[in-house]
């Protein structure tokens, strides 16, 4: 950034979200404020009220840079959700871009390249790239993800699977004001429903470039938490997403929400939870079809019935020996 763009109003602004990420914020920041651009970007900071020095280190980078940087500081946990709305709803450039605390970019063109797709092509609402997936060490565990190929998608794509990564992300400023009151209800679902949104009345890119990493962290997130819960937050994202969608959408919610349902009840039974496992494979079984055979809803069925049967059988067995 040169020095004579700090004062004019932004074109992007980097919405950062943190909540106790001093170890990992200078190497965001750098990242950030390393980006080469010929238009002005802004930094807003949301600190969710972290017990480190996170705000901290904000504030020292903020002395430094006080005209790019600005910090929304909180005095009580607000949660994800609200964080991440309040945060962009800070942000005053025409397009927003993502980064959490603990992530980082890599390419220094990369928002260059992607205010250069969004601005030669006002139908673009959404514009990701393909990021790493790196260990707390530097180890990469992944070197492109997503597994989508580079193009341009629409929303019956985005209804299938949240395919940008949020450190990827540009997106234009104000779609997540359209968001329900319901999603700050949805944590750890965070930017689903943003890209639906902007899916719905626009185009999503994918960029054929590695610009960011994404640190993992094994039980850092409530993604880690395992296969079901991961199954059953995305049922639930299903079940409210289907109210801003016009009804033509509805069938293939449905349908994915099934394929959810019918993973539960997978899991569900491989925990021991029968009676549950029956219960989730009779919502898959009654869930609409699309191009899924109906075979597999009724093995799921059928499975969940006899595990729930055998469990009981066993029960009275050992209550009659007693």
């Amino acid at each position: 950034m040169e020095s004579s763009e700090l004062n004019a109003a932004p074109l992007v602004s980097v919405a950062i979200t943190a909540f106790n990420s001093a170890n990992w914020l200078p190497r965001a920041l750098d990242s950030v404020l390393a980006q080469r651009t010929d238009f002005p970007i802004e930094i807003v900071i949301g600190d969710d009220c972290s017990q480190d020095t996170t705000l901290e280190v904000a504030r020292s980078y903020r002395e430094r840079h006080p005209d790019v940087i600005r910090i929304l500081e909180r005095s009580k946990n607000v949660g994800i959700q609200r964080n991440y709305y309040e945060t962009f709803e800070t942000c005053r450039g025409k397009f927003i871009a993502w980064l959490d605390g603990d992530d980082y970019w890599t390419d220094p063109e990369k928002l260059a390249i992607q205010v250069k797709a969004m601005e030669s092509d006002p139908s673009i609402n959404l514009c990701g790239h393909y990021i790493r997936v790196v260990s707390r060490d530097g180890e990469v565990k992944q070197d492109r993800s997503p597994s989508m190929p580079p193009g341009r998608y629409g929303l019956e794509e985005m209804l299938h699977s949240c395919f940008i990564p949020s450190l990827s992300a540009m997106f234009r400023n104000g779609i997540h004001r359209q968001l329900p009151a319901w999603y700050f209800d949805l944590a750890p679902v965070t930017e689903w429903p943003i890209w639906v949104l902007a899916a719905l009345s626009g185009n999503v890119v994918l960029l054929d470039r590695v610009m960011a990493d994404y640190m993992h962290t094994p039980g850092s997130a409530a993604w880690s938490q395992g296969d079901l819960f991961r199954e059953t937050m995305e049922a639930k994202f299903y079940e409210q997403i289907e109210s801003v969608l016009p009804s033509k959408w509805h069938r293939l919610v449905r349908a994915e929400k099934g394929k959810r349902y019918e993973a539960m009840a997978y899991f569900l039974r491989k925990q021991g939870h029968f009676r549950a496992s029956r219960e989730a494979a009779l919502k898959a079984f009654r869930s609409p079809l699309l191009l899924d055979s109906v075979g597999s809803k009724t093995k799921a069925l059928f499975a969940a019935v006899v595990r729930e049967t055998e469990w009981r059988f066993r029960r009275r067995r050992i209550a009659d020996s007693m």
